[in-house]
């Protein structure tokens, strides 16, 4: 009987850490070793996991040592970052010969990885691109966009982009910047759209007890749900949350998660005297689908600049909590065309808080849409992790064939 082909995945987080590119891996890797693969997670420091296991599910995980994850201080989260990178190659050395090395984005130009250990190892590459660098430090302020830095890293990038065997992009928008922008061949890049979690789907809302515990019964709620970021605009947010304050207290904006900007927005908030905006941490994952449900809209933000550069990952669990989503963002992006071409929400680019507001009140006020929407929004991601395991499966297949 052949052996069984091994993939390596590298990504700085898996759970029980948390982060939206370790859950994703998370469903991946299992179901891949379904489909007859060998699958190792080389993947970051978690206090109290072992450094190396094999689990439940036939995942071997790795864990090298690391400094600890700082969101709040950028000089200190890039050390981390840069010294992830030779502890991940030298672990990388000593596995099993991968058959196919996966790296995605975490830290960002993890990427550069790929054909260094494709050539000490003989692994085929793929590059699985949740977001685009250095544009996306370039475009949150982190970087110039102009600068020598950022010009040189990008040179960089395009280089080791091209190493790779095949790049998987998560969205039409990222792909037609590897494209048109990177110059990437067209077949060298493919697009399988990230997925709800497993947990999450729709709780109605006389079932669901996270509305009773947060006292939530009977208001009209905006959630937004994910990092508070550099790369979430939040103005908007807070003026729409002013002109409803009065107008339609019923309505609250529901902050839950973490982030950068977390403290900035609390202090905002209080400052402008928003009684109608709270904030709640993040959520276990097995409190996602009460959470997630909670909301009777969900606010999925980016600025503008970034389209094409990141596809915001809580859209996807919006969409499978079965919630209509309001998307502050450019209209050319993912998740302006998933939300348009399912008519689950609505769009509304470089807008202000007046129009958010408006839009707020539209659904609140038209329960025959809202619940139209709620349906199209599940129905929008109905197989979605399925589909994209079958295209994983076949990307991956594909690029060890086409070594031998």
């Amino acid at each position: 009987m052949p052996e069984r082909p091994h993939v390596v995945f590298l990504n700085r987080v898996y759970p029980p850490t948390p982060g939206a590119t370790g859950a994703l891996l998370a469903e991946l890797a299992p179901a891949l070793v379904e489909r007859g693969w060998r699958v190792t997670v080389l993947t970051g420091p978690e206090d109290g996991e072992p450094r190396s296991e094999t689990r439940a599910d036939g995942v071997r995980v790795e864990r090298v040592r690391a400094l600890p994850f700082d969101h709040q201080h950028v000089w200190q989260r890039a050390l981390t970052y840069a010294l992830l990178f030779p502890a991940f190659a030298a672990r990388a050395l000593r596995l099993p010969s991968p058959d196919v090395l996966v790296t995605k984005t975490d830290p960002p130009m993890l990427k550069v990885l790929g054909p260094i250990l494709a050539r000490l190892t003989g692994a085929q590459t793929l590059h699985w691109a949740q977001d685009l660098y250095p544009e996306v430090a370039a475009g949150v302020g982190v970087l110039s966009g102009d600068g020598i830095v950022t010009g040189a890293l990008r040179r960089l990038s395009t280089a080791v982009l091209r190493g790779h065997d095949h790049v998987v992009s998560v969205g039409r928008c990222m792909r037609e910047r590897l494209v048109a922008g990177r110059g990437l061949p067209e077949d060298h890049v493919s697009v399988v759209p990230n997925w709800p979690l497993s947990v999450v789907e729709p709780v109605p809302r006389n079932e669901n007890p996270f509305r009773a515990e947060h006292d939530l019964d009977g208001r009209f709620v905006v959630m937004y749900s994910g990092n508070m970021g550099l790369a979430h605009p939040f103005d908007t947010v807070l003026n729409a949350a002013a002109h409803l304050r009065d107008a339609s207290p019923e309505v609250l904006f529901l902050f839950v998660g973490d982030g950068p900007r977390k403290s900035e927005l609390k202090r905002h908030a209080d400052r402008r005297g928003l009684s109608n905006v709270q904030f709640l941490p993040f959520q276990p994952r097995e409190r996602l689908a009460q959470s997630l449900s909670a909301a009777d809209l969900h606010l999925v933000t980016m600025r503008p600049e970034l389209e094409g550069l990141v596809v915001p990952s809580k859209l996807y669990g919006a969409l499978g909590a079965g919630r209509p989503v309001l998307f502050l963002g450019p209209d050319g992006s993912e998740a302006a065309r998933v939300v348009r071409d399912h008519d689950c929400g609505t769009v509304l680019p470089e807008t202000a808080g007046t129009a958010l507001a408006d839009a707020i009140r539209h659904w609140h006020e038209s329960p025959d849409r809202w619940a139209a929407g709620a349906e199209q929004a599940h129905a929008a991601v109905a197989g979605a992790r399925a589909d994209a395991v079958e295209q994983f499966a076949t990307l991956l297949r594909r690029v060890l064939d086409a070594n031998t």
